[in-house]
């Protein structure tokens, strides 16, 4: 990922991980991941989030972690299309849908909560 890209994910995320909220160490994590062999075609914005490094590295090794990242949006697995799925932001305590424009949009419907 280049700088301009992760530059607008940052500007999007609010320079903040979206689990702890901390403005340290902050990776791009894809939410599906690319595959063996790195598919391109999941290098899209609403595929991508910014994560601290310690819980980017924790989701993919830990299956606790890993459970809350997919109940969040964080992570997503299966056939499930990232696109439709949204993201819960910890410090902004809300859901948000992600475009491929890196807008992300309120959800308001109640439909997800905390865990």
């Amino acid at each position: 990922m280049n700088r301009s890209t992760f530059a607008k994910l940052l500007e999007r995320d609010g320079h903040k991980c979206l689990h702890c909220g901390t403005t340290e160490g902050l990776v791009p994590q894809h939410r599906k991941n690319r595959g063996m062999g790195g598919s391109k075609l999941r290098d899209v914005p609403s595929n991508q989030i910014v994560l601290c490094s310690g819980f980017n590295g924790l989701i993919e090794a830990d299956a606790t972690a890993a459970s809350v990242a997919i109940a969040y949006g964080w992570k997503v697995e299966g056939l499930d299309a990232w696109e439709l799925i949204p993201v819960y932001d910890v410090t902004a305590q809300g859901w948000f849908v992600l475009d491929d424009q890196y807008n992300r949009l309120a959800v308001t419907s109640g439909d997800y909560q905390n865990g």
